[in-house]
């Protein structure tokens, strides 16, 4: 596979240097707003991921550290240098490195650094999914073949948090679902590699936690919509993706309650 676009190439390259940067260590752990923490190195990644996008294009960046405002008329990034960073502040490697680009309204790339064994994945709209190898690349695919899902909710709100919890027993009950959970975006990454089934967000986490792992998923066949159903978009409050409409149907009638 070649031709990519000069951002996505720009992308790549940008995330391998971040993985190689979590590698040295997570330094001191602080905390933010409630449960959340951010270390040292999630600030470290986020201001590189940002000096190397910017020589890149002229794209401004919102980043989950260092925020940023989304433009109205042009491209822009979403980076997230950690996502999972109570796993790797905890020296659990199951993190990801985020980087889309938003165009138009919708996400045109993603690039997702896998910190568990280093693989970058990446998807270009309308161009499919893909694994780099040293020596060229592997297309991903959704796959059926597993039956585990990630249910999250990832919000302050009772009322989310009361619908994931209710999702999560009735999976449980169903002794249909192995249900595990990793970070945001491995959640995704995995749907996208065939690793797991699927993965149910109640409340989305925000932009920079989703946008990368939605592309990949489509881009690998799979369906990704919001709790009602509908095509996922930026202004999307959850997200239920699956390796398969089959797939997605069971959960996403899990996610709203209807077993029936």
């Amino acid at each position: 596979m070649t031709g990519f676009r000069s951002e996505t190439t720009a992308a790549i390259s940008a995330v391998r240097e971040a993985l190689h940067l979590a590698a040295l260590g997570t330094g001191e752990v602080h905390a933010k707003v409630g449960r959340d923490v951010v270390t040292d190195t999630d600030i470290a990644v986020e201001d590189r991921l940002r000096q190397l996008l910017a020589g890149a294009s002229p794209w401004p960046v919102v980043g989950e550290e260092r925020g940023g405002d989304v433009p109205d008329a042009t491209p822009y990034w979403l980076v997230d240098p950690i996502c999972g960073t109570r796993n790797f502040a905890s020296g659990i490697p199951l993190f990801a490195v985020n980087v889309a680009m938003v165009e138009d309204r919708r996400v045109a790339v993603s690039v997702i650094g896998d910190g568990s064994n280093g693989d970058v994945l990446m998807a270009e709209a309308g161009r499919g999914a893909w694994r780099a190898l040293e020596d060229g690349w592997e297309p991903l695919a959704a796959s059926t073949s597993s039956l585990i899902v990630d249910l999250g909710a990832w919000s302050k709100s009772p009322a989310a948090r009361e619908q994931a919890a209710r999702g999560v027993a009735e999976a449980i009950r169903s002794d249909r679902w192995d249900v595990r959970c990793f970070s945001t975006t491995l959640s995704l990454a995995y749907v996208a590699t065939g690793q797991i089934a699927g993965c149910a967000l109640f409340a989305t986490p925000g932009l920079v936690h989703v946008a990368a792992g939605s592309l990949l998923v489509a881009e690998a066949g799979g369906r990704v919509t919001d709790a009602a159903g509908e095509p996922w978009t930026l202004d999307a409050s959850s997200l239920v993706c699956a390796a398969d409409e089959h797939l997605h149907e069971e959960l996403w009638k899990l996610v709203r309650g209807d077993q029936r």
